[in-house]
């Protein structure tokens, strides 16, 4: 029967050298030579068997690969890239060292595209569901963060991609906009960003909390993916409901003061009035958040 030793020995065949990291797997700490004019900004995220995947449909490759875009989505929305990756991983009893490597293989199929190294974490087996988490370090390299609260009145506020639907199966091959994050962050001109997880009706509005702004938006604006279509016509919803609640898209929504209008769809404005707004059909109401919330 394999064990964690034997998984963890075969982690450290898998380990490449990075030169800011010291020493990666095989001690209690990492230890990172971080430069000295540089931020390092920290983020944890974790997907659970039932929730964020079925592990009776998904496979454990798919997974990792899942949760670690999900923490690359954060590095995206704060304009960092990200630099190294712990990993902890919860397994039910007797899913096995191969499971187990397809897992790491996942996540590394993900790390590997920005050179981010997995440089530690812990493994266990209980009684119960997988539960697998990332804690994700990024590096700034000279831009300032984007963060949730600058967004200023008169500000256009844009998305980068369509919306909804994103259950069809895109909740689990969506590519996290790192690239986009970072043009947007160095571009100076974006005063706050969130990556979309929950839903625009529920991301938007902490924008607009953390701001100390409202926001008004046009329903005719805000583009809908082919999946919100084809999931309307199973469930009667409308396109747009599953643009503006279904959540997991992971597209970016920024406010700028410059005209992104030319790349991505301006939907909104951030006005001084406070609340969240739609227009539709010529008539505004408030937005109600109805996107994704953990309950507890």
């Amino acid at each position: 029967m394999s064990s964690e030793t034997d998984f963890l020995d075969w982690v450290r065949t898998q380990q490449y050298f990075l030169d800011y990291v010291r020493v990666a797997v095989g001690d209690d700490l990492a230890v990172l030579k971080w430069p000295a004019q540089d931020l390092l900004l920290v983020g944890v995220d974790q997907v659970l068997d039932g929730v964020h995947f079925d592990s009776r449909v998904h496979s454990p490759r798919l997974i990792g690969r899942k949760v670690m875009n999900r923490n690359f989505s954060d590095c995206a929305a704060m304009g960092c890239l990200p630099a190294a990756a712990l990993t902890s991983v919860a397994l039910p009893r007797g899913a096995g060292i191969d499971y187990a490597k397809e897992l790491y293989l996942g996540l590394r199929d993900v790390a590997d595209r920005w050179v981010c190294g997995i440089i530690g974490g812990d493994t266990a087996s209980w009684d119960q569901k997988l539960a697998l988490s990332v804690t994700v370090l990024g590096r700034s390299e000279g831009v300032e963060p984007i963060t949730r609260s600058g967004a200023k009145v008169g500000d256009g506020i844009y998305v980068t991609g369509p919306l909804g639907g994103s259950i069809v199966g895109r909740h689990m091959t969506f590519e996290p906009r790192v690239k986009w994050g970072r043009e947007l962050a160095e571009s100076r001109t974006v005063n706050s960003m969130i990556d979309v997880s929950d839903g625009l009706s529920r991301d938007l509005p902490r924008i607009c909390a953390a701001s100390g702004v409202g926001a008004v938006i046009d329903a005719a604006r805000i583009p809908l993916h082919p999946d919100a279509v084809e999931l309307s016509k199973r469930d009667g919803k409308s396109p747009l409901m599953h643009a503006l609640h279904d959540g997991e898209d992971h597209e970016l929504l920024f406010t700028s003061s410059a005209d992104w209008s030319a790349r991505w769809p301006r939907i909104g404005t951030a006005i001084s009035d406070p609340g969240v707004w739609i227009v539709e059909s010529g008539s505004r109401r408030r937005l109600e958040a109805r996107g994704w919330d953990h309950s507890l």
